[in-house]
């Protein structure tokens, strides 16, 4: 199992970063169904080889949530919005160096945590802790309300898979709850991006920073 977890949680960091990298706004909302999609593999292979059974429901929600309606809902905040250059560009080129500090960080910061924990999964815990890191890096740094949507949910993912690896699975109604609350958020979120959109055109942070005066 644990070539297999540390697999998959390389897969995931590798797909957060893809998604620091890609400016498209449809480009990175796919790859956050990739990532998403990797999760749910994960703890569907936690399920099967540690006999969690109940973490097959919880892949299961995590395709239906994360992967399907979560990525809707994306897809109606983004609606009508200018598209952004697909050339990587500087900005981009300074997001990935920051995000390779930050996996120089995870690492760094859970060595403790590794050099003690006894868990085959325990290789995958700084990639996971990383996926927390950059997601909320993103969050900060988002250029616009979507941006910052985006990031929060990068988080939301990583908190997920930190959570499986270090704790070798959470209760199936504890991840329920947390599904529960993720989606509350994002529809809030849809609701007062949308409002934004309606009162001032726009949702580029630059643009209601001048609106700000």
């Amino acid at each position: 199992m644990t070539t297999a977890t540390n697999f998959l949680a390389f897969l995931g960091l590798v797909s957060t970063l893809l998604i620091v990298w890609r400016q498209s706004w449809p480009g990175r909302r796919q790859l956050f169904v990739v990532q998403s999609l990797l999760l749910a593999a994960l703890a569907a292979t936690m399920a099967v080889y540690a006999n969690r059974h109940e973490l097959l429901l919880v892949a299961a929600v995590v395709v239906l949530l994360k992967a399907v309606l979560i990525p809707r809902i994306l897809g109606r905040l983004a609606a009508g919005m200018p598209a952004r250059p697909v050339t990587p560009g500087r900005s981009a080129g300074m997001s990935l160096l920051v995000a390779g500090g930050l996996i120089v960080a995870a690492y760094v910061i859970m060595l403790p945590v590794t050099a003690v924990s006894e868990l085959p999964t325990e290789g995958g815990i700084p990639l996971a802790f990383a996926m927390v890191l950059i997601g909320l890096f993103v969050t900060v740094t988002g250029r616009d309300a979507l941006g910052h949507v985006l990031g929060f949910l990068m988080f939301e993912n990583g908190i997920f898979a930190l959570a499986l690896l270090a704790t070798y699975g959470l209760p199936g109604l504890v991840e329920a709850g947390v599904f529960l609350d993720v989606l509350v958020i994002v529809l809030l979120m849809e609701g007062f991006v949308l409002q934004i959109r309606r009162e001032h055109d726009s949702i580029a942070v630059d643009r209601l920073r001048e609106l700000r005066g």
